[in-house]
């Protein structure tokens, strides 16, 4: 069996590396394009511009399944600086991809789309049956849209021209963990907080009153649902939500990294001027427990300090 990661430097990509690598009688393909490929027990590696039409083909050609985790970082904080070539470059990545997997009937594929498909679902947690049932937020309007599009040509893919095999989507809540974008200028809130905490940066600027909720989600918990999806007996096509038992604040997230890390004099000071975003994203991963059984596992706590150990681990290097 020749699984086949597309995307395998990135933070989903090298926790899905991590687990197939525990996995015996596993053949695992891993691309990269830009990041330098990293040693791994199982992984072989073939460098590959995903943007590139066909670029795709070889790798697929004896796959029994992809993992399609590949694309540019689309932080609120990297669309306000460039709110358009993360998404196209996400989408050419997609499309290529797809065009490729439906060019040699590829039997399996995952799709790592996201949770801003969904519209604002007020009064209770987004279900799969939303994603379509008005536009995603201003904000997320355009990285929305392209997942919901992505989506929906792998869904043509496979019910209606049968050139896939059978396919599975995924959108995970916030993920977060070791091997993410620590950086302050696109980075989502937790690796960007991880950074501050461990820098000692005084003061620690919180935008809004810190209360705003996000699902957070480690990249190992994400890893292992990924892997429950593929193994799975599904129907041809089906998308879930993959999420953590509990919301958190970002007044929470900073409290616990704080004390993990023995900040006891840390200067937070909130900024009500700044969007903080939408108060809650609420989205429910009901449905993808009871096809799979999968469960996430890691605490919010055991996940932010290995975030820390991480990011500790890398600024030493």
């Amino acid at each position: 069996m020749t699984v086949v990661v597309l995307g395998a430097t990135g933070l989903v990509g090298r926790h899905l590396v991590d687990a197939l690598a525990r996995m015996p009688g596993e053949d695992v393909v891993a691309t990269y394009h830009r990041r330098p490929a990293y040693e791994s027990q199982r992984a072989a590696w073939r460098q590959c511009d995903l943007r590139q039409p066909g670029a795709a083909v070889p790798l697929l050609e004896n796959a029994s399944c992809a993992i399609l985790c590949a694309g540019q970082l689309a932080t609120s904080s990297t669309l306000k600086i460039d709110p358009v070539s993360p998404i196209v470059d996400t989408l050419r990545i997609a499309t290529n991809v797809l065009e490729a997997a439906a060019a040699v009937r590829l039997p399996r594929l995952v799709l790592v789309s996201s949770c801003t498909v969904y519209p604002s679902v007020p009064g209770h947690h987004a279900i799969e049956a939303d994603a379509l049932a008005g536009n995603p937020p201003d904000q997320w309007f355009g990285v929305g849209w392209m997942h919901r599009y992505v989506e929906q040509q792998l869904r043509w893919y496979v019910e209606h021209l049968r050139r896939i095999g059978s396919a599975v989507t995924i959108r995970p809540s916030l993920v977060y963990g070791r091997y993410g974008d620590f950086s302050g200028t696109t980075g989502h809130f937790v690796p960007t907080l991880v950074a501050k905490v461990v820098e000692r940066e005084r003061p620690i600027e919180v935008w809004g009153n810190g209360e705003q909720t996000r699902n957070l989600l480690h990249g190992r918990d994400l890893a292992r649902a990924i892997l429950a999806a593929r193994d799975a007996a599904l129907p041809a096509y089906c998308d879930f939500n993959v999420t953590s038992p509990r919301d958190s604040s970002v007044n929470e997230v900073l409290r616990e990294l704080l004390d993990l890390d023995g900040f006891t004099d840390a200067d937070i000071r909130h900024d009500l001027a700044k969007s903080s975003g939408p108060v809650s994203l609420q989205v429910s991963g009901a449905a993808f427990r009871q096809a799979t059984g999968w469960e996430a596992t890691t605490s919010l706590r055991e996940g932010l300090a290995d975030a820390i150990d991480w990011y500790r681990t890398v600024r030493k290097a």
